[in-house]
């Protein structure tokens, strides 16, 4: 059964129209380099689709910046979650709905098709309400269930805004540098658990580090 989701309104179509162009302009200006592995980046061809998991925080430019390349991305069913999922399909991406609070099964059900079917899908492990960078299980059933490479990114920038909400969200400051790190392919077997919950979380703590500390 397909998830109900929120309709946007009057002052919600004002935000999506003003936010998308500005984002866009945001981006644009940035100095933006790929570091760690970044033959799964998004302009790098695959022979495997992998599953991309981030951080809710990084939201934002990760989203500017894997622009128009086809990707599925599971976004909340929330009245938050419409909004980013109507900024994503203007730069390419095809919303999958659904959150582990609310329709997250029949989520998970759609990523496996797409990601059965070739197509690259990414995910924020510790959304839509935290705890901030704490990864759930969703990660290793979806990579168990399709056998994908999960391989983990970050984002960080020079210069940006800490919003005081839950995940500390990330806007980057005009002008900045930033730098995408790739982070090892993981393949979890059919039978993987937790010990592979572990592994992806180690994987995007370094990441993490790694990226955070480039400035």
């Amino acid at each position: 059964m397909k998830t109900q989701t929120h309709q946007p309104g009057f002052l919600d179509w004002v935000i999506i129209l003003i936010a998308t162009p500005l984002i866009h302009l945001l981006g644009l200006t940035l100095r933006i380099q790929e570091e760690g592995q970044a033959q799964w980046g998004p302009r790098a061809r695959q022979t495997e689709a992998p599953l991309w998991p981030l951080w809710h925080e990084t939201i934002l430019m990760s989203v500017w910046y894997h622009r128009d390349q086809d990707v599925r991305v599971m976004i909340s069913a929330s009245r938050d979650g419409e909004l980013i999922s109507r900024i994503a399909h203007f730069f390419g991406y095809v919303p999958v709905r659904g959150s582990s609070s609310r329709g997250g099964r029949e989520a998970l059900s759609e990523l496996i098709s797409h990601l059965k079917g070739g197509h690259r899908c990414a995910i924020t492990p510790d959304g839509p309400r935290g705890p901030r960078r704490e990864i759930k299980m969703g990660v290793v059933n979806l990579a168990r269930m399709t056998g994908c490479p999960v391989v983990p990114f970050a984002f960080a920038a020079e210069h940006c805004w800490r919003l005081k909400s839950w995940d500390k969200f990330i806007i980057p400051k005009p002008f900045s540098r930033a730098v995408f790190v790739y982070g090892n392919p993981i393949w979890v077997p059919r039978h993987g658990g937790s010990e592979y919950l572990q592994q992806i979380q180690e994987e995007l703590d370094r990441v993490t580090v790694a990226a955070e500390q480039r400035f």
